[in-house]
């Protein structure tokens, strides 16, 4: 059972004695980020902390529209109107403006969590076992790192905040270039993977390990590339994949199953439980087809999710992670087929709209052993090893492994393990970043635009999209940011 979450029910009205109401607490900007919270004890820091895994519901309640909408893997379904759900389609059609909602909710998101970290690491002292302390700590600052990793791939600059201030000090912050903000989160990585336990276990279980955070660690070297920062992540990766207690399962759908929750293969999940507690999640009413009543969740869905015709043909016959992912179609009133794609990923058995208990993975074991052979390629070409990393992944789908007479160059390894991490990953948040890590972003959604079904049909050419350009690799600075304080640099193009 969820025993973390349950003490997640209890934690969320006594953290709130230590800050303002839930409303504030989900839209507190930048430039009202203030030292609200003051702990006094070890029980204290400790719920703080939790508070910290609570407000990742927020953070993911928006990061798909940003990373799998914003993809080739998904788009907005063409069935809700021209006049539905327009924020959406703007992000999917990459015509968004710095007042799109999803870049002002996701920047909040994510500065919350800043937010909360920083009130825990400034006041940390208060846990007199030291060895205790440097967990808190560790767990708060993996979460601040997670925070600007996202930031800083979306936004490019932002801005670095390491403490609580003001209102009017927010004012005053001018934007970090780039390789600041990594040399920032890189620091809380490291920290984390040095001072997080090996395990967590029972009441822990659900916490972050070192594990956790050495893969975000290789994955952010990795995104930074160069052969120094190559070599940092190959190394801290091989770790986790050949010195973990962590593994990858024989069945992918286990990986999956609600009844297999934080297995062996998960390094870091956001957790949710059903049962109108308030921890419920929304994505499989969010994912599931309009008008489908009943009969694919409870409550029917919004479509705001839709794989698209390119990622329902990118898998193999025979591949297993379909049918766990996405389906070409559901089944109604009297047996009638429905011919509409949707997300399954995240379905499971539940009483009440927008209150699914499944999990969202965040880190699995496979991502440190496909990021490991990323790595190795990326510096030595396709190896024995990079061959063998990628081919446990795919067979473990039920597909026949890779040999090298298929693979055996550089750019046609990147290429296997590009679509591998597209259909391992499949509608968990990746494969935009996969895409901008690779430097495949403008190629592939140029693509996509030009074959895609969504984007071309002449009954709809309202939906018509075209090419994106660098610049539209990166959001807008929300609005709400430059009229609080207009002497902050707005992203080229916006």
């Amino acid at each position: 059972m969820k025993t973390y979450l349950r003490q997640l029910i209890i934690t969320i009205s006594i953290v709130t004695l230590y800050t303002s109401c839930s409303d504030q607490l989900n839209l507190e900007p930048i430039s009202d980020i203030g030292a609200n919270e003051f702990y006094q004890n070890t029980e204290e820091i400790n719920l703080a902390v939790v508070g910290i895994y609570n407000s990742m519901q927020n953070m993911l309640d928006k990061e798909f529209v940003l990373t799998e909408l914003r993809s080739d893997n998904t788009y907005m379904s063409p069935r809700n109107s021209e006049t539905a759900n327009v924020p959406y389609r703007q992000v999917d059609r990459f015509v968004l403006t710095s007042q799109n909602i999803f870049v002002e909710d996701y920047w909040r998101a994510c500065y919350r969590i800043i937010s909360l970290a920083n009130n825990v690491i400034t006041q940390i002292d208060v846990v007199e076992d030291q060895e205790l302390a440097n967990k808190y700590e560790a767990e708060a600052r993996f979460f601040r790192a997670h925070a600007y990793f996202n930031l800083v791939r979306l936004w490019g600059g932002v801005f670095i905040v390491d403490k609580p201030i003001s209102g009017e000090e927010a004012k005053a912050i001018d934007r970090s270039n780039v390789e600041d903000v990594y040399d920032f989160l890189l620091a809380d990585l490291e920290f984390a993977s040095n001072n997080l336990p090996n395990t967590a276990t029972g009441q822990d279980l659900g916490r972050l390990t070192k594990w956790a955070a050495k893969t975000e660690l290789g994955k952010a070297y990795l995104t930074l590339g160069g052969p120094s920062n190559l070599t940092k992540a190959e190394t801290v990766l091989s770790e986790v994949v050949y010195d973990s207690p962590f593994s990858y399962l024989s069945s992918y759908a286990n990986v999956f199953n609600i009844n297999n929750e934080y297995n062996n293969e998960i390094l870091f999940a956001v957790r949710y439980q059903t049962g109108s507690v308030g921890l419920g999640a929304p994505f499989a009413n969010y994912f599931a087809p309009i008008q489908s009543d009943n009969y694919v969740v409870t409550g029917s869905g919004d479509e705001l999710n839709v794989p698209a015709t390119s990622m329902s043909n990118a898998y193999p016959l025979g591949d297993d992670r379909k049918d766990v992912s996405m389906a070409d179609s559901w089944v109604g009133f009297q047996g009638q087929v429905n011919e509409y794609r949707y997300v399954k990923k995240y379905n499971s058995d539940f009483g009440t709209v927008d209150d699914a208990g499944n999990d969202w993975p965040v880190i699995r074991f496979t991502d440190a052993m496909l990021l490991l052979a990323e790595a190795i390629n990326e510096s030595s070409g396709p190896t024995a090893e990079a061959m063998d990393l990628l081919n446990q992944v795919h067979e473990r789908a039920g597909l026949t492994a890779y040999d090298a007479s298929e693979i055996g160059t550089y750019f046609d390894f990147k290429l296997a393990l590009e679509l591998e991490r597209k259909l391992e990953f499949a509608f968990e948040n990746q494969r935009w970043f996969d895409l901008l890590r690779t430097g495949r972003a403008v190629t592939v959604m140029n693509t996509q635009f030009a074959t895609e079904d969504q984007y071309n049909d002449p009954n709809r050419p309202q939906f018509k999209t075209d090419p994106i350009q660098e610049f539209q690799l990166l959001l807008p600075i929300p609005q709400y940011e430059i009229d609080l304080n207009p002497s902050i640099a707005q992203n080229i193009g916006y």
